[in-house]
């Protein structure tokens, strides 16, 4: 079983903003620490990414991964179809508009197939999901 972990964060920017920023795969290399490059493998009829593929820069060693997305209302949520190193990695970004902004909650769960303590996998999913608020956050409020 993979680390759990999950934040919350208030962006001062419009809803579809943020949803914006979360579907364009494509340019999370801009904002996203560590992430090196993207390919959206595949689309869904409305055009969000369904299937994309990820190199990222794991600090230890490049990781690269594939995911794939399900959305319902204004909740994108991820789950690993395949990866290097990677045994688990499920997410959501769950967006609520709060009337002034945007109400945002990323979950993450992650695990690697390497023998690492409980403790340093914590500590990297957290380091993870930081990283992604803040970089969301700063994106969106950006273009908001």
């Amino acid at each position: 079983m993979g680390e759990q972990v999950s934040n919350d964060i208030r962006v001062d920017a419009p809803i579809d903003t943020i949803w914006n920023v979360i579907t364009d795969v494509a340019a999370y290399p801009e904002w996203t620490d560590g992430v090196e490059e993207t390919e959206v493998l595949s689309t869904t009829d409305e055009g969000y990414p369904l299937q994309a593929w990820f190199r990222v820069d794991a600090k230890v060693s490049e990781v690269t991964y594939t995911i794939e997305y399900t959305y319902e209302d204004y909740d994108v949520r991820w789950h690993l179809v395949e990866g290097e190193t990677l045994s688990q990695l499920d997410g959501a970004y769950e967006l609520r508009d709060d009337g002034d902004g945007t109400h945002v909650t990323y979950r993450l769960t992650v695990d690697v197939d390497l023998p690492v303590p409980g403790f340093m996998k914590k500590r990297a999913a957290r380091t993870i999901l930081e990283q992604g608020l803040n970089g969301l956050k700063a994106r969106a409020e950006a273009q908001g």
